[in-house]
């Protein structure tokens, strides 16, 4: 037997193994908890970046990777090689662990676009160090249409908010639009842009194992969305080139990184979930 039939034949067991992860994440047993759920869908989610049958994973890797070291060490160039291509990357990811509707598929794209439109704007731009108010209210209006697309598609997904998440989101969003307005009336875009991603947020903390196994992922994306952006916030107060800075700038990629791979992946599985009829 020669060694690429051998290579193929790996491949294809190790292809087999990852999809057969992601199908038992279709169903649960009673017992487990919903922490059980969303740690088991966390490591297949993880696995499956390393799968080299499919590159998008290994990219998407590749792409975040590469926008850490870029931040780490200021070097800019390296920076609009690799992050353009992070939400690319996840959102293939989302879309090929299965089919989904033509306008699942749209809502989901249409969130990709965004998201990429916005790390392009503020990447441009100075990046998280921008003092520019005019380029950050530009870079959350095209998050913010993400933000619209992707919650439209959580709540034909079946997802709705629970009384408890949307408590604790208003009070985080109430808080730190407090705090942008008490700097200037001309933050108000930036405080609107806080509280709709606090909503999404809520929404995407929602989820139970009532819109599958695999779309707890979305437990995790709303927060690491959070995260990131008062990390941005932090960024643009620490002196420039400081080591401060720069652990900012990397804490900033690691946790959007994230957030971006797990809110379309977990809202694609609750769509996939929700058109099932299980």
């Amino acid at each position: 037997m020669s060694d690429s039939t051998v290579a193929k034949i790996k491949n294809n067991k190790v292809k087999g193994k990852i999809k057969n992860k992601i199908k038992n994440l279709t169903t649960t047993t009673p017992q487990a908890t919903f922490a059980d759920t969303l740690m088991q869908a966390l490591a297949t989610r993880v696995e499956g970046l390393m799968d080299a049958s499919r590159p998008e994973g290994p990219a998407f890797l590749a792409a975040t990777g590469g926008t850490e070291i870029a931040k780490a060490l200021e070097f800019g160039p390296l920076e609009k090689l690799c992050k353009p291509l992070i939400v690319p990357a996840a959102l293939t990811i989302a879309l090929r662990d299965g089919s989904l509707s033509a306008t699942d598929a749209a809502l989901l794209s249409v969130t990709g676009a965004a998201y990429t439109t916005g790390d392009v704007i503020l990447m441009l731009g100075g990046g998280h160090a921008s003092r520019s108010k005019g380029r950050l209210v530009a870079g959350a209006a095209a998050f913010g249409v993400g933000h619209l697309a992707v919650g439209s598609l959580m709540l034909r997904s079946g997802l709705r908010f629970k009384p408890l998440q949307s408590a604790v989101h208003g009070v985080i969003a109430g808080g730190v639009g407090m705090m942008l307005l008490s700097e200037g009336k001309d933050n108000a875009p930036l405080a609107g842009y806080a509280g709709l991603l606090a909503t999404l947020s809520a929404l995407a903390t929602s989820v139970d194992r009532s819109h599958g196994p695999a779309a707890t992922l979305l437990a995790v994306a709303g927060p690491s969305f959070l995260v990131s952006d008062a990390l941005i916030l932090v960024r643009r107060k620490a002196e420039a080139g400081s080591l401060k800075a720069r652990a900012l700038d990397v804490g900033v990629i690691d946790t959007y990184a994230l957030a971006a791979l797990l809110m379309l992946t977990g809202t694609a599985a609750a769509a996939r979930f929700a058109g099932s009829g299980t």
